[in-house]
């Protein structure tokens, strides 16, 4: 039995894309912001995909926010966005709450606590 490039070629590239597809599925990350010794996104630089949510959650008592927008910020290099992507803010989020984002543009985004920016309680986010 012999087998015609054409086919062999056309039947290696069906398999790859259906072994690749479910590495393509979307990936939430999560993110913890700490308390102590100081106020603190854990990890504070994370990396994902176009697609990707991350999903911020204050277990604690004391009062954060996830901001990304430059307007808000008191020092603006706490704040960056790739070009054209519009600002987003958790609002105020108290014990146990949650806030999710999904990134739907490449590059880097820079994010900071609204309260405690001042104390260095920033974070990024590499989008690829």
């Amino acid at each position: 039995m012999s087998l015609n490039r054409r086919v062999f070629t056309q039947t290696i590239a069906a398999v790859g894309v259906t072994v690749a597809a479910p590495a393509m599925a979307a990936a939430t990350i999560e993110v913890t912001m700490k308390n102590n010794p100081k106020a603190i996104f854990v990890p504070a630089t994370v990396n994902c995909k176009v697609g990707d949510t991350v999903n911020w959650t204050n277990p604690g008592v004391i009062t954060h926010s996830v901001t990304c927008d430059p307007a808000q910020a008191v020092d603006k290099a706490n704040a960056i966005l790739p070009a054209g992507v519009a600002p987003f803010d958790s609002g105020n989020m108290e014990q146990d709450a949650t806030y999710s984002h999904t990134f739907t543009a490449k590059g880097t985004y820079k994010y900071f606590c609204k309260l405690h920016e001042a104390m260095g309680m920033v974070g990024t986010v590499v989008v690829s």
